[in-house]
């Protein structure tokens, strides 16, 4: 009879030492990295004790902050602030990383916030659409919200992240709210009568972003990081916001709810209107009218566009917390093909085909994390006339040499290596391996005139041959 009370007391033993380690470790890592030491990883506890998760993070093999349990609370909030080498600074709250500048206190609150009937969340990881949805919700849901009002960091005082300002912070906004997160679906407020938009977009492409985020953002204190060490960062758990395929896979069983609305990124690119009139419905009311007029809808289309938003982009972050003053860089897809190189396209690949498989998400972006793919190239011909070549070699002009004489020649659009021939550089790539962006300083006269010497460099070489 007493056996499973003997068991039971020996599991919250268990727990205790671990949780002491843990705690011992976090405080010490710090001063133990600046020490250049690197100190024993925490011992993963095989048994959970009833009232915490049962799915434990994965931490890095080289982490010196290793989280046992997926979030945990103390009694007193836990914050360490640490940045290993090579890494942006982060900071790990109850077990979890997160930016040097949250707090505790606010990340708990937000946890625990309980929502409104008529609150609607942004939800997704970062890099994937966030202040843009911020911004067509807001268009939206309030006549006050002014796109060229020029009111530095207006979005982020309107539409706060709940685990950066806090429970009691977003309990001050007037209804209805407009609130963004970056939580992972079980540990977001939830509620049957909210709404949630919730956003994806190509883990390659978010990887990319996400880089030049940590690198402009003074906070991380990163500002020479490289990709490399980025990306395997990325593709451990100890990111600030977690782990990309974790947030995803939490959201997947929502999409299809009545009150969850699913977003693709790319899709967003290509047909924004719809994406408005989308949002619109869902939320319903008045924003529901305004996609409904033409008028209304145009505008808002206009004022939501890539180009639009990045002007006066004091509006999304003030200038002052960014090494430059562009928090909207790009803005597009594909541009993983200028950094990735083959190895980290196929791993990233690997983890989506682990990950996604016998789920809706198995086969979102098949096209667009081909390492095969390119884009079109769109040149300018002698004539004046606007051509494209795409990678295939097919030119979309009648003056243009036909797919089987592009065929017979080296590839100028697969490696940056195989460009070497040519007396200009078509790509500037950016390391072995890896894509190159093009240069858009080259004419099509340049190109033109090096392929037919090329062509008839070659044509020579197989005459004299004979």
């Amino acid at each position: 009879m007493f056996r499973p009370f003997l068991h039971q007391h020996f599991v919250y033993a268990q727990f205790e030492v671990a949780q002491r380690i843990r705690i011992v470790t976090m405080v010490a890592s710090p001063l133990c990295h600046k020490l250049s030491y690197q100190p024993t990883r925490v011992p993963e506890v095989v048994e959970y004790t009833r009232g915490f998760s049962s799915r434990p993070c994965t931490p890095a093999a080289n982490s010196t902050v290793t989280p046992i349990f997926h979030w945990q609370e103390t009694a007193e909030p836990q914050k360490v602030v640490y940045q290993n080498e090579k890494e942006p600074k982060q900071a790990c709250i109850d077990g979890e990383m997160w930016p040097p500048i949250f707090e505790a206190e606010n990340v708990r609150s937000a946890r625990k916030m309980i929502p409104r009937d008529d609150d609607v969340f942004v939800c997704t990881y970062p890099k994937c659409g966030t202040t843009w949805i911020q911004h067509i919700c807001s268009q939206l849901l309030s006549a006050n919200y002014n796109p060229g009002s020029g009111k530095v960091a207006e979005l982020s005082q309107t539409s706060p992240m709940i685990e950066r300002m806090g429970a009691e912070y977003a309990d001050k906004l007037q209804s209805p709210r407009l609130l963004k997160t970056h939580f992972a679906y079980y540990n977001c407020p939830k509620s049957d009568t909210a709404k949630y938009i919730f956003a994806a977009r190509n883990p390659k492409d978010c990887l990319t972003s996400y880089y030049f985020h940590n690198k402009n953002f003074k906070i991380y204190d990163w500002a020479n990081g490289k990709f490399d060490d980025f990306f395997n960062l990325f593709c451990s758990n100890n990111i600030a916001f977690g782990d990309y395929f974790d947030h995803l896979m939490s959201w997947l069983p929502q999409v299809g709810k009545p009150n969850v609305l699913f977003l693709k990124y790319e899709d967003m690119l290509e047909d924004l209107e719809t994406a408005v009139v989308k949002i619109g419905e869902f939320i319903g009311g008045e924003a529901a009218a305004k996609v409904r007029d033409p008028e209304t809808l145009a505008h808002i289309v206009a004022e939501s566009r890539i180009d639009a938003m990045k002007k006066d982009q004091t509006r999304w972050f003030p200038g002052s917390a960014l090494h430059t003053q562009t928090f909207i860089r790009k803005g597009t897809k594909g541009d993983w093909l200028n950094y990735f190189s083959k190895d980290q396209s196929d791993r990233i690949d690997e983890i989506c085909r682990s990950r996604f498989v016998d789920t809706i998400a198995a086969n979102w972006w098949k096209e667009d994390m081909a390492w095969s793919c390119l884009p079109e190239i769109s040149i300018t011909s002698p004539s004046g006339e606007e051509e494209t070549i795409d990678s295939s070699g097919n030119c979309s002009s009648d003056e243009g040499f036909m797919s089987e004489e592009f065929d017979d020649m080296p590839s100028v659009s697969r490696r940056p290596s195989n460009a070497q021939h040519l007396d200009v550089p078509l790509y500037r790539g950016q390391g072995s391996g890896r894509r190159g962006s093009m240069d858009t300083s080259v004419t099509f006269g340049s190109v033109w005139t090096n392929l037919q010497k090329l062509q008839l460099s070659q044509m020579q070489n197989e005459q004299e041959s004979l």
